[in-house]
């Protein structure tokens, strides 16, 4: 979020954050909003997925709906390694979207608590590099 942030400042533009957390992307000009939304939720949810893959490529034909699958699957993938990891926010990053966290009430989505903010680390927390040398 905070990389969306400052690049829709570099643009001139400003992001609507909200929409990317249960807001309408319809009512932010997102084309063809409802179908993405619909179908990026039952890829993660493995709901009903065949339905809202038809209805995407309905709406926005193969190569956007490829577009879609591809950005679905990145995402999807960046978040579970960090949910894997347990990899902590860094006290720049929680001082720079402390404010997006709050007002789009990221804190009680299940895997916030996958990424504690820099200083409150568990003994729970995976030191990643060790796990790929052998080093414990």
């Amino acid at each position: 979020m905070t990389l969306l942030r400052a690049s829709s400042e570099a643009l001139g533009e400003k992001a609507a954050l909200n929409a990317s957390v249960g807001a309408p992307v319809d009512d932010y000009g997102v084309a063809h909003g409802a179908e993405l939304v619909a179908f990026a939720e039952a890829a993660v949810k493995s709901e009903d997925l065949d339905s809202a893959r038809q209805a995407l490529l309905a709406a926005v034909g193969p190569a956007a709906a490829g577009q879609a699958v591809a950005t679905v699957a990145a995402f999807s993938g960046l978040v579970r390694v960090a949910d894997g990891t347990g990899i902590p926010v860094d006290d720049g990053l929680a001082d720079a979207s402390g404010d997006i966290r709050a007002d789009l009430g990221l804190g009680a989505f299940g895997g916030a608590s996958n990424s504690p903010m820099a200083g409150t680390a568990t003994t729970d927390m995976v030191d990643v590099d060790a796990l790929w040398t052998n080093r414990r």
